[in-house]
């Protein structure tokens, strides 16, 4: 493969930049015009894109598909407008906001797929309408993030942090008190708000440990919940009885800060809080408070609302806050594994077919997305 700048093609003729396009791209985008257009057009939004085209199972997958080009998508903060992503047939998305404005009279486009398993910046409604398939890559994300979790677990427990900067400081026998003493795990209780991928993945490595494990998902099989030794409890009870509460859900209006005012007081003033998901499940105003005033031992978080976080807001300047930048869940195996996926959800989708962990369900039904699928098998399947 030869590099072409800002995007890269196999088996055709590169079709024109982001922008353009032939008069096909503006016409209802079934069997018939699947076949005017010579190339299967990718995105890849430019936070994602050196992480995807630097994976080399990734990049060969595509390199080995004929007629399919990749384009590096670069975006602006705000929602991107419909004629920025009806120029690809698929999108493999990091944070580019796609608002219901943003799929308003999309004919090409016909896969979103996200790196990883949020999808709190994408419509679905609107996707749904327009026949384009949200999907994510949930299975690249569960061990690096239940071993993020497990990290804050440890640190917190240990007083890790606390403990290496004594050593820096020259504080060696303050580090031994007493009063900064960690504590064992076997025993406590391990609360986890949401128990899919990531928290069975959690469950797992937290056997050594000999922990209880009470769990709160409303969303959980009784089939899924008996294949572990859990303890189902209502949100209440996991507040009171929890050592180390691990948020794990996903961000949707239910769960926006779930972690209030309210809940943060109901928790034992020796708790923990973690935060591997998204930053907006916690009221983080509160939480700085409740953490300042003593009301809980400390938290771990790897995600704020906003991001990045803002350089005065009062968690950071609290020892009881360990603190990482949303990244501690970067691992090259999360970045090869949610790259091969994001690929091979588009590659599914250029042969017609369902792509792995859809979200948007009701799109598979619509009229719309029949078409285009049909458009693809009749041209590359």
């Amino acid at each position: 493969m030869k590099a072409m700048g800002r995007r890269w093609c196999c088996g055709s003729a590169p079709a024109k930049s982001r922008g353009g396009g032939s008069s096909a791209f503006e016409l209802y985008y079934n069997a018939e015009t699947v076949l005017m257009n010579p190339c299967y057009r990718v995105g890849i939004t430019g936070d994602m894109y050196d992480k995807i085209m630097a994976t080399d199972s990734a990049r060969q997958a595509l390199e080995d598909a004929a007629g399919v080009e990749v384009v590096r998508f670069d975006h602006g903060d705000g929602p991107v407008a419909p004629a920025e992503i009806d120029v690809f047939d698929a999108l493999m998305a990091g944070g580019v906001r796609i608002a219901r404005e943003s799929t308003i009279g999309l004919k090409r486009l016909s896969l979103i797929v996200r790196f990883g398993a949020g999808f709190d910046r994408v419509d679905l409604d609107g996707c749904t309408e327009a026949g384009v398939v949200v999907a994510t890559t949930p299975a690249g994300i569960r061990r690096a993030m239940s071993t993020a979790a497990m990290a804050h677990m440890l640190a917190l427990a240990t007083r890790y942090l606390f403990k290496r900067q004594c050593l820096y400081d020259g504080r060696w026998q303050e580090a031994a008190a007493a009063e900064h003493m960690g504590i064992g795990l076997a025993g406590r209780a391990l609360g986890y708000v949401g128990f899919g991928n990531i928290g069975q993945d959690l469950y797992k490595l937290a056997q050594p440990f000999e922990m209880r494990h009470l769990v709160y998902d409303p969303y959980l099989s009784d089939e899924v919940a008996g294949q572990h030794d859990i303890e189902r409890v209502d949100f209440g009870d996991l507040l009171d009885q929890a050592d180390f509460i691990v948020l794990l859900c996903l961000l949707t209006d239910e769960t926006r800060h779930l972690i209030n005012e309210a809940a943060l007081k109901r928790m034992k003033n020796t708790a923990y809080l973690i935060n591997v998901a998204r930053g907006a499940i916690i009221d983080q105003a509160a939480l700085a408070r409740a953490l300042a005033a003593g009301e809980i031992g400390g938290c771990g978080l790897d995600a704020y609302d906003p991001e990045p976080i803002a350089p005065d807001d009062p968690l950071l300047e609290l020892d009881n806050a360990n603190l990482t930048p949303h990244a501690l869940g970067y691992t090259d195996e999360m970045i090869r594994l949610c790259s091969e996926l994001c690929v091979k959800a588009t590659l599914d989708i250029r042969r017609g077919e369902v792509p792995d962990s859809v979200i948007n369900r009701k799109v598979l039904e619509g009229a719309v997305l029949k078409g285009k699928l049909a458009g693809y098998r009749a041209t590359n399947g």
